[in-house]
């Protein structure tokens, strides 16, 4: 595990997220890293539906990659790491790696931007935001 990482989230393959020879389908690891996001806001948000409600924007994915370096099966046990990885204008970005004991299954990263509720157009981060997500992150014990 890279130092630079604080934060994880535990999960365990499920047999619905294989494939035929009980490997996860490649398109799952994203969903992994989706919820171990979510796991990182709500442990950085007291109330974390309120928080996404009472939010003066939404925030949509405008990028996702992920880079493979081992399989995971049915049932194998996964950490999920993840970090913010920065914040720019109007966007910010979370690295992740899935690891499987000290087997590193796959590392990736989403973009994900600030826009309007209604018009849908780019918004800057708000500074209230970005010093909750640096803050949360800065926060963070290493584990």
């Amino acid at each position: 595990m890279s130092d630079a990482f604080r934060f994880r989230h535990d999960l365990r393959v499920r047999y619905a997220e294989t494939d035929a020879q009980t490997v996860v389908y490649h398109a799952n690891y994203l969903i992994y890293c989706d919820v171990a996001r979510i796991e990182w806001f709500r442990a950085a948000a007291s109330n974390l539906g309120d928080w996404m409600r009472e939010a003066p924007f939404e925030i949509v994915l405008a990028h996702a990659s992920v880079d493979f370096r081992a399989s995971a099966r049915f049932d194998d046990l996964l950490t999920v790491w993840v970090r913010l990885d920065r914040v720019g204008q109007s966007s910010f970005a979370f690295a992740y790696r899935i690891e499987r004991g000290e087997t590193l299954v796959c590392e990736a990263r989403t973009v994900h931007v600030t826009v309007d509720r209604q018009t849908r157009a780019k918004l800057p981060v708000p500074d209230a935001t970005r010093q909750f997500l640096q803050g949360f992150e800065g926060s963070l014990a290493p584990r």
